[in-house]
């Protein structure tokens, strides 16, 4: 789209045709200014890219001329599909050789620059592919975009040779699907990156190796770095002018308060004060060369970058940290969360997808994401940035579609285990119908257990099911588990209630007993406990910060405090490991600084 035209372009001879334009990405101390005109100036605004992506400058005599973004190619279209010519199964498996130009802002006013927009389309898709595989690993063979026409004519991509495909059917996303119609078609338009684009993605045979989605290696480094070593590899987005405290040494001084349960960038200036001169020195603070001493952090520094800070360097912190020190073929729990405050606007929201290791509940990644059903797009983006292969991921039911399920095996070469709700009705009724005390192939039952004031237990029963019985990939056994609660407060007019749960997974009955099941199940609840923690021991929700990306960075760091607390074994629970390290800053410090 065209914004307002800037002052910089009233002296600018017209008919100029761009002999000194460059097409570039932007620099990492660039990306807050590339986010802000984007968000101001494209209609749909922008918060950031779900999953991959890149930022392109279009650049005359360092005075910006258009700004476009790419991510990963949309899921499903059903005339790129056609046009391709792949099946369900190879579209999974190489969707990642695809990108969407999702946003396109030309700042140039009208006239000015004449052709603008399919010069820069042009020139941006010769170097598309190379960029992507220098940033991701991998080429690319197809761009794609949607087109308003209510807004657009697409005239700039048909200048520039892309092909239009037809119109999509007008439906918006709604709870991770797009059941809700807008009746606001978008035109489809594509362009192939190399001549044999479609012959590649439809073919069936082994993709090239360097052509693989190339992800964080599974594989733990031979040495464990300190979380005070992973902060030091996040870029600073400031001018060099004036700045005194790294970036580095700022988010130790917000995770250190974290650490003992304090809250927003306040009460970290606070904290920061009452370091001793060894302990500033230890976090890299800033040394003032006219008194020689070591100086806080001010509070002004805090509220500025854990407001502007980019949320993905934080994710990765996290998980460059939590990742290497996951057990080998522990189970892994995936579930989404809505941060408060993460928005001022009423009618939008930022959720965060949070994965979370079974045994020890360590959070092991986070990734944001800014849409509407939101969580569904943020677990599947996530799950492209960690590797999971070899490994079982429990999903809640929000997420039990064929999509996911499909997903996890086929492409990341991992097994599923989801429960079904009635959200799902069909296979819901289906499960249900199924004579279990009859069919079952397998059966176990838990002792009864006393807590919370109540008696439960838990029953499991398991069948290998006919072929196709579901339609769902990759499913191979299916089960009901059945949970009895008495409520032991009551006394003699104690009330049973009995609940039934049904699920399925893709893990064989020889890999997986009934008892296995039935404890993965259980361990999914990990993820729950996370959410628990952040809300009421962290106070996650309750934290005042409202600017740009403070509430969902002050909940990544309420994630990495809480990976060093279980990392660290001994607490009797977590609110003991707060008060330890309130007291203690030299055992915070050791758990910062040490691997």
């Amino acid at each position: 789209m065209t914004a307002a035209a800037p002052e910089i372009f009233t002296s600018t001879p017209n008919g100029f045709f761009l002999r000194e334009a460059t097409v570039r990405l932007a620099r990492p101390d660039e990306r807050e200014r590339w986010d802000e005109q984007v968000d101001r100036h494209h209609y749909l605004g922008f918060k950031r890219f779900a999953g991959r992506g890149l930022r392109y400058v279009v650049e005359w005599r360092e005075r910006w001329l258009a700004l476009a973004g790419w991510q990963s190619g949309a899921f499903k279209s059903r005339h790129r599909d056609r046009w391709v010519g792949w099946s369900g199964e190879l579209r999974y498996q190489r969707l990642h050789l695809l990108a969407n130009n999702t946003r396109f802002v030309i700042l140039s006013p009208p006239g000015v620059f004449p052709h603008l927009g399919s010069w820069a389309l042009a020139r941006m898709t010769r170097r598309l592919s190379a960029d992507w595989q220098a940033q991701y690993g991998h080429p690319l063979l197809v761009a794609e975009s949607f087109v308003d026409p209510a807004r657009f004519a697409g005239a700039c991509y048909q200048a520039a040779n892309w092909q239009f495909l037809g119109h999509t059917r007008g439906y918006a996303r709604h709870n991770g699907q797009y059941t809700q119609p807008h009746g606001r078609p978008k035109r489809l338009y594509v362009y192939p990156l190399r001549r044999d684009a479609c012959e590649r993605l439809r073919d069936p045979g082994p993709l090239p190796a360097d052509w693989e989605p190339k992800g964080p290696t599974a594989q733990a480094p031979t040495r464990l770095r300190s979380l005070y070593e992973e902060l030091d590899a996040v870029q600073d987005f400031r001018r060099a002018q004036g700045r005194k405290h790294t970036v580095a040494s700022v988010l130790a001084v917000y995770i250190l308060a974290r650490l003992a349960n304090l809250r927003g960038p306040v009460a970290a200036a606070e904290y920061a004060q009452q370091l001793s001169q060894s302990e500033l020195k230890a976090i890299g603070a800033w040394k003032s060369p006219r008194t020689g001493r070591y100086v806080p952090v001010s509070k002004s520094t805090l509220h500025r970058v854990i407001g502007s800070v980019d949320p993905e360097q934080i994710e990765a912190v996290l998980q460059r940290f939590a990742m290497p020190r996951l057990a080998l073929g522990q189970a892994i729990a995936i579930d989404g969360k809505r941060i408060r405050g993460a928005n001022r606007h009423a009618d939008t929201r930022y959720e965060t997808a949070t994965l979370v290791a079974h045994d020890t509940r360590l959070p092991v990644a986070t990734l944001g994401f800014h849409e509407e059903g939101g969580e569904t797009a943020a677990v599947r983006a996530l799950l492209e940035q960690v590797p999971v292969a070899g490994r079982l991921l429990t999903v809640d039911a929000l997420y039990t579609t064929r999509e996911t399920a499909r997903l996890i095996v086929t492409t990341h070469a991992a097994d599923y285990l989801m429960t079904v709700k009635k959200n799902a009705p069909e296979t819901h009724q289906l499960l249900s119908t199924i004579d279990w005390e009859r069919d079952a192939t397998g059966h176990f039952q838990e002792p009864s257990c006393k807590a919370h004031g109540r008696i439960e237990q838990r029953a499991i029963a398991v069948l290998t099911p006919p072929r196709h019985l579901l339609n769902y990939p990759h499913v191979a056994q299916v089960f009901r588990i059945t949970r009895q609660r008495i409520d032991a407060r009551q006394g003699r007019d104690r009330t049973t209630t009995t609940e039934h749960v049904y699920g399925f997974t893709s893990v064989p009955a020889q890999r997986a007993t009934p008892q296995q099941l039935l404890a993965w199940n259980r361990g999914h609840w990990a993820v729950e406990v996370n959410h628990h923690i952040r809300d009421t021991t962290f106070a996650e929700d309750a934290c005042l910060a409202r600017t740009r990306f403070a509430p969902v960075n002050n909940a990544i760091c309420t994630n990495i405090a809480l990976a060093i607390i279980l990392h660290r074994t001994g607490f009797d629970s977590i609110a003991a490991a707060t008060r330890h390290f309130a007291f203690r800053h030299q055992a915070a410090l050791d758990a910062l600084l040490q691997p």
